[in-house]
């Protein structure tokens, strides 16, 4: 009979989780409720900012912070969120 062994990813920390209409500061995030992904660009946070993205929901929409870089690719993006025991969806 042959042994198999799995490597498990180890978290590394958590990640930042907040309000969506909290969000200061650009990077991509996955929503927590959906899975999907929103990428906040440098341009759509400031104070003479209008927001770039609304989004029309009952209750409070949380995110999670998955990386500051905005430009990241899918696939790294698919594993953070994934590391982190959440099921993406995009």
């Amino acid at each position: 009979m042959t042994e198999t062994r799995f490597e498990t990813k180890e978290i590394q920390g958590t990640l930042k989780i907040l309000n969506f209409n909290e969000i200061t500061q650009q990077g991509c995030y996955v929503l927590l409720d959906t899975g999907q992904l929103v990428r906040v660009p440098t341009q759509a946070i400031g104070p003479e900012t209008k927001p770039t993205i609304t989004i029309h929901q009952q209750g409070i929409t949380r995110a999670a912070l998955l990386t500051e870089n905005d430009a990241e690719l899918v696939s790294t993006l698919r594993d953070i969120a994934i590391t982190n025991n959440i099921q993406p969806k995009f």
